[in-house]
């Protein structure tokens, strides 16, 4: 928790949270495994969290948590992406234009975001001439259902970009709306109530999309 030194005696030390909390330690418990330096990159947020001096699980949840106050729900680690589900809509955060804008970039020359990943997925087939995976893991009401289908909504409009021309760049073709109307259905078959999530998936979810040569999706 990041805090600064408000007073102390012989016996405590009095901290300061930044979200206003003031809380004491014992001065025999302080140490390096309680209380450390906090390093400047931490103090601001970042959008690469490899980035990070303090890489340890404080400055992380530090680091996500300052993005999510500022609506920024999406942070990289390297390559990977860490999500935390909004609780609202995002407004133009999946827009058509934000698949045109990530489309051919470079993961890391825009700000993190699924459509990246999914970006990289895609363009990475190519270029290695191997099977890509994208792994979605997270809590129960975390939005692995919604990562997913937002995954499958990019690929799907880079198919028909590539079908029927770079005009059709983010609108959907009606075999790829098939795939992504199916969803529904396998969740009828394995879905329950928890306390964090009313439609929470009790299953692993194996989605598997097939292109041909020309990068068009010919099933799944």
């Amino acid at each position: 928790v990041p805090a600064t030194t408000v007073g102390s005696d012989v016996k405590i030390t009095n901290f300061k949270g930044d979200d206003g909390q003031v809380f004491s330690l014992p001065n025999p418990n302080l140490g390096p495994d309680t209380v450390m330096n906090m390093h400047q990159s931490s103090q601001k947020s970042v959008e690469d969290m490899a980035t990070l001096v303090d890489l340890h699980e404080g400055a992380i949840l530090y680091n996500i948590s300052l993005r999510y106050r500022s609506s920024l729900i999406y942070t990289y680690i390297g390559s990977i992406l860490s999500a935390v589900n909004p609780y609202k809509d995002m407004g133009v955060l999946y827009a058509e234009s934000e698949i045109i804008r990530y489309n051919k970039r470079a993961l890391g020359e825009l700000p993190p975001h699924i459509f990246a990943i999914a970006n990289e997925a895609y363009y990475a087939m190519w270029k290695s001439d191997f099977n890509q995976v994208a792994l979605i893991s997270g809590e129960s009401g975390a939005g692995k259902t919604e990562s997913t289908k937002l995954i499958l909504r990019y690929l799907s409009a880079l198919s028909n970009q590539t079908h029927s021309g770079p005009a059709a760049l983010g609108k959907s073709a009606s075999f790829e709306d098939q795939i992504l109307q199916c969803n529904p259905i396998l969740e009828a078959f394995g879905n329950a109530k928890t306390v964090y999530n009313n439609n929470s998936s009790r299953f692993g979810k194996f989605v598997k999309v097939n292109f041909n040569s020309s990068g068009v999706i010919e099933g799944s």
